[in-house]
C-alpha cells in the first residue's frame, strides 16, 4: 500500500468555526456570505461555503468570532489561492493564504494545535 505524501508546507489542524466574510471586487460589488473554517494552518485556512462562482482575484474580508470579540482579517492580508466548484458551477470551498496573519489568528491556531494533540 502506497503512503500518501503531505504536500503542504505547514500542518493543518481541524476546526469547526462558523464565520462571516465579504467577497468583493473594488468598485464593482461587495457581498456578505457565511461559511465554516474546516481547517487552519499558521498561514491559511480552508473555508467551506456555498456561494455563486466568483472571480479568483476577488478580495476576501474575514470575520472570525473569537471569545467575546471578532477577529477581523482584512482583504489586503489574504489571498484566495483556490476555490472548489461544484457541478452547478457554484463555489463550495475557498483556500485562503494569509500574508500577514494577526497574532490573534496565531493564538487560534495554537489552541487548535493543542486540542488536536490531546
Amino acid at each position: 500500500m502506497k503512503k500518501s505524501v503531505e504536500k503542504r508546507s505547514l500542518k493543518r489542524f481541524p476546526s469547526d468555526i462558523a464565520i462571516e466574510y465579504y467577497l468583493w471586487k473594488p468598485l464593482f460589488w461587495k457581498k456578505l456570505f457565511t461559511g465554516k473554517i474546516m481547517n487552519v494552518s499558521e498561514r491559511g485556512m480552508f473555508i467551506s461555503t456555498n456561494t455563486p462562482s466568483f472571480p479568483i482575484d476577488s478580495l476576501l474580508e474575514i470575520y472570525i468570532p473569537l471569545n467575546n470579540n471578532v477577529l477581523f482579517i482584512p482583504a489586503k492580508d489574504n489571498t484566495i489561492v483556490w476555490r472548489s466548484l461544484s457541478s452547478d458551477n457554484s463555489c463550495d470551498g475557498i483556500g485562503v493564504e494569509l500574508s500577514n496573519p494577526p497574532w490573534e489568528f496565531k493564538e487560534l491556531v495554537e489552541g487548535l494545535r493543542s486540542a488536536s494533540n490531546t
